[in-house]
C-alpha cells in the first residue's frame, strides 16, 4: 500500500438481520488499501471497511463492490472522483428483503467516507383511513 494523498472510504454497515457475503471489489482508478476478499462474509450485525486511494491528488479513484445478500439479490456501493470533481456515489440494491441507506460524510475534505447501511426491509403495511365530516 503506497500513501494516500486522496482516498475514499467504503464503511458497510450490515444492521440487518442477514449474513452478506461479498463477491468481488472492481477499481476503475486508484488501489486498495485492502482488497475486498470474494467470499468473505459480512454478518448480521457487522460492518466491514474498504479503502480505495491514490498518491497523487490529480489521479481519478472509483469503483465497486458487489455484495449478495443470503436470500438473494445484489446489493453494490459505487463510487467515483475524477480529479478536480466531487466525490459522488450511489448504491443498487436488488434485494428485496433488505433496504439500503447511503451518504458521503465529509465530502469536502481529502479522505470522505461513503457509508453504506443495510438493514430489514420494512414488511409491515400502511393502514389509511378515510374521514367523513366531523367524524373523528
Amino acid at each position: 500500500m503506497s500513501t494516500f494523498v486522496r482516498s475514499l472510504t467504503i464503511e458497510i454497515f450490515n444492521a440487518s438481520g442477514a449474513d452478506i457475503t461479498v463477491n468481488y471489489g472492481l477499481l476503475t482508478g486508484g488501489e486498495w488499501a485492502s482488497a475486498p476478499v470474494p467470499g468473505t462474509v459480512i454478518e448480521a450485525t457487522t460492518q466491514q471497511s474498504y479503502v480505495n486511494g491514490v498518491s497523487n491528488t490529480l489521479t481519478a479513484l472509483g469503483g465497486q463492490i458487489l455484495l449478495t445478500p443470503a436470500a438473494g439479490g445484489s446489493i453494490t456501493p459505487v463510487w467515483s472522483w475524477p480529479s478536480g470533481s466531487p466525490v459522488s456515489g450511489s448504491v443498487n440494491n436488488t434485494a428485496t428483503d433488505l433496504a439500503v441507506t447511503y451518504q458521503i460524510i465529509n465530502a469536502q475534505t481529502n479522505n470522505p467516507t461513503q457509508q453504506v447501511i443495510i438493514t430489514n426491509a420494512s414488511t409491515s403495511t400502511k393502514f389509511v383511513a378515510s374521514v367523513k365530516n366531523g367524524d373523528y
